[in-house]
């Protein structure tokens, strides 16, 4: 075998060796999307902070911690100036009016009653999510503010067979292969460093694990529970109890009203309030009830390794392109004299 055909040999071993590299980082691609089961995750990930995104807003935050505000408030007055006033005015005992309040109007009492409990677990909830705001922010931007998350497995599943298809190129002689395999690795890393996916997906997973302790079956039914023993006092004190207090104070309606709002003003408030509150409340409570499932399935992922194989492909695909480039070159540029075989002297015997 000639110098010529050893070294085109050479060259077209390890550019096969080149191709299958490609197309191994394809199906690894591939294989990523599917063990990870990215066509549903992308899905139930964007549904999931669509409906997060206003609750998770700066005013909605501040909204909710006022609320909870005004509902710590009514629990200390009603313990520390409502029993003591309206029990001297229907001359009672505390302890006495206190059993009337209970027999009478059951609701307001466990409303009272559950306020201090209520109020620090919906405080810690709101804490909870304006801590992970930043984390929200950069993982909503996944793969960029203006595309949605579901374009995820989709820009991965084509990675991938788009690298198999450059890789099966490359087998081939000629520029086509070599230049798909080199768009396709520089594409890929221009891709992952300019859209920030390394630390978007960091700041994915950072944001599920932290929610992961906190959003439970448990939290959404205790949420509910507490929602729905806050609307009962609210519905009771207004509907029932404030008509009845009016009539044994010989009182009518606006001076009772006049009566609360100069002797009690942040219960005062919170009834004229509280039905806006429960509706803010209860839309963050539906959020985390109806995404339950796509938790589910989002939970169990890991995004980082993800985005880390795509960089990692795309490294891989362009050190083959570069080597199989290099050697290509190097045949190129070979001493003609060095890879044909030795010609007879002039005047020698054949």
């Amino acid at each position: 075998m000639s110098a010529r055909s050893e070294a085109q040999g050479t060259v077209s071993s390890i550019r096969r060796i080149a191709a299958v590299v490609v197309v191994a980082a394809g199906v690894v691609l591939l294989i990523s999307t599917f063990t990870n089961n990215l066509f549903k995750v992308g899905p139930d990930f964007e549904e999931m902070i669509d409906d997060f995104r206003p609750m998770l807003a700066e005013e909605s935050i501040a909204s909710a911690r006022a609320d909870l505000a005004v509902l710590d408030g009514v629990g200390t007055e009603f313990q520390t100036a409502i029993v003591p006033a309206l029990s001297q005015q229907l001359d009672m005992t505390a302890e006495e009016f206190m059993g009337f309040t209970a027999s009478s109007f059951p609701d307001v009492a466990a409303g009272v009653g559950a306020l201090p409990e209520i109020v620090p677990t919906f405080n810690g909830l709101i804490d909870t999510l304006d801590s992970q705001r930043d984390l929200f922010d950069s993982a909503d931007a996944i793969p960029t503010e203006s595309l949605p998350a579901t374009t995820v497995p989709f820009g991965l599943f084509f990675a991938g067979l788009a690298l198999i298809v450059a890789g099966v190129f490359l087998f081939r002689p000629g520029n086509l292969g070599l230049a798909l395999t080199g768009g396709l690795g520089v594409g890929i890393l221009i891709a992952t460093l300019v859209l920030s996916l390394i630390p978007k997906a960091a700041d994915a997973d950072d944001l599920n694990a932290n929610l992961e302790p906190i959003y439970t079956p448990e939290l959404v039914t205790q949420a509910k529970g507490a929602l729905g023993v806050i609307g009962a006092m609210g519905t009771q004190m207004q509907g029932e109890m404030l008509p009845a207090l009016g009539q044994q104070l010989g009182m009518t309606g606006e001076q009772l009203n006049g009566f609360l709002g100069e002797n009690f003003p942040t219960t005062a408030q919170a009834l004229q309030t509280l039905p806006d509150s429960l509706g803010r409340f209860q839309g963050l409570v539906t959020a985390f009830d109806e995404n339950l499932d796509n938790y589910d399935t989002i939970k169990p992922v890991a995004f980082s390794p993800i985005i880390w194989t795509l960089f990692i492909a795309g490294l891989v695909t362009l050190a083959a392109f570069a080597v199989a480039a290099f050697w290509r070159s190097k045949d190129s540029f070979v001493t003609p004299g060095r890879l044909t075989p030795d010609k007879p002297k002039v005047g020698s015997n054949a």
